[in-house]
C-alpha cells in the first residue's frame, strides 16, 4: 500500500477563512474583528489566541504552531 502524502496544514489566513471571516471567527472567540482583520493582513494569529481557537473547534494546536513555524521559517 503506498504511502499517502501528509495532508497540507493551513496559513492562519486559511484557518480565518475557513471559519467564516474575520468576523465570524471573531464572534467565535470574542475577539473585535477588526483585530481580526489584521491577523489576517498579516497571515498571523498570535500565540495567546490559540487556545481560545482550539476551545472554539476553530483549529487545532497543531495548524496553528505549523502555520506560525512555516511562516517564521519563510
Amino acid at each position: 500500500m503506498p504511502n499517502k502524502p501528509a495532508p497540507a496544514l493551513p496559513s492562519h489566513k486559511a484557518i480565518i477563512a475557513r471559519n467564516g471571516g474575520p468576523a465570524s471567527l471573531g464572534r467565535k472567540i470574542n475577539v473585535d474583528p477588526n483585530t481580526v482583520k489584521g491577523w489576517n493582513r498579516l497571515d498571523s494569529i498570535p500565540a495567546p489566541h490559540w487556545h481560545a481557537l482550539a476551545e472554539a473547534n476553530a483549529a487545532t494546536l497543531d495548524e496553528l504552531a505549523a502555520a506560525a513555524a512555516r511562516r517564521i521559517a519563510a
